[in-house]
């Protein structure tokens, strides 16, 4: 029997063509002229867009690069929802952003798996015998279709189907969310706040300790998805600079985190290791492959923070 409810926008998106190849987000259509609650609005819509174009591509099969884009478009949102709930001083949105994490969270299983196999073991395993990592690679393989089942129940559960339906419907509300009516002083708000948590971690990860780096990482980009956010406001050459200094400085701690991504996978593993010696032997040769390169990876990022506070904010 057909559902007798009226089908939401997102219902009634999932039924067009899908996408033939994975999508980016793209730069929300902000003008200085919009209001806040606008802004927000048309942010919200480009985060579902893109979520919802993924979704439907992850639908027919598998693409590491729509499941990484999917997460990408609901890390946005979660950034989105977080900046302008407390910019507009409206915590219950904080309660979508916490579903957005949770669904996050059941898709990134595969997504660590996608990456330590297509990416991670490409260059410890370099100029050495492929046999050495048959093993390693076959049982990666097991458990990375275990985790693209969860993530193929995840997008056929009834959790993201009426998250996306909720989204869309806040998106194309007219619910009066601002207290302030100008878009300027509360984009430059918002960016000096991120700031202000980015600057805190990276005194912190001085410290050189892993969770202090990873703290960084989150916070840079954060700041990193609403600069993007906000970029038609401000003048394009100071906007790419400082996004340049900030992408350049989340390689390398993105280089960091393929390390502790590494170990986590190889942990996961272990079960099957301690019954294979083969597998034990390659697992051991990636862990030490990675943690040889720890320093330097380390010092390259503080030299890169560094640079990245000498580039002048470009929203002050």
């Amino acid at each position: 029997m057909d559902d007798p409810r009226p089908a939401s926008i997102h219902t009634l998106s999932r039924r067009a063509a899908l996408p033939a190849q994975p999508v980016k987000a793209r730069k929300p259509h902000l003008h200085a002229k919009m209001s806040p609650d606008d802004a927000f609005r048309a942010i919200l819509s480009d985060c579902l867009a893109q979520i919802s174009a993924n979704a439907g591509l992850l639908r027919n099969g598998r693409s590491a690069e729509g499941l990484h884009q999917l997460r990408v478009g609901l890390r946005r949102l979660e950034v989105a929802l977080q900046c302008f709930g407390r910019a507009f001083g409206q915590p219950w949105l904080g309660s979508l952003r916490g579903r957005a994490k949770v669904l996050s969270s059941r898709m990134g299983p595969a997504r660590d798996l996608d990456v330590f196999l297509e990416t991670l073991l490409e260059a410890p395993a370099k100029g050495l015998d492929a046999e050495i990592f048959v093993s390693l690679r076959a049982e990666g393989a097991k458990a990375r279709d275990d985790a693209w089942k969860q993530v193929h129940a995840c997008l056929a559960s009834s959790d993201f189907s009426v998250f996306l339906d909720d989204i869309a419907g806040l998106a194309h509300s007219r619910l009066p969310l601002a207290p302030d009516k100008r878009l300027r002083p509360l984009a430059g708000k918002i960016l000096a706040r991120q700031s202000k948590r980015a600057n805190k971690r990276g005194r912190a990860a001085r410290s050189h300790e892993e969770g202090d780096l990873h703290r960084l990482r989150i916070a840079l980009k954060k700041l990193r998805y609403a600069a993007e956010f906000f970029v038609p406001l401000y003048k394009t050459g100071k906007v790419k600079n400082y996004l340049s200094q900030v992408k350049r400085l989340q390689d390398s701690l993105g280089g960091l985190n393929d390390i502790a991504h590494a170990r986590m996978v190889l942990a996961q593993l272990a079960p099957a290791a301690h019954k294979n010696g083969n597998l034990r032997f390659a697992a051991g040769m990636v862990q030490g492959w990675y943690r040889a390169r720890r320093p330097g990876q380390v010092k390259k990022a503080m030299a890169r923070w560094d640079k990245l506070k000498s580039v002048p904010p470009f929203w002050v």
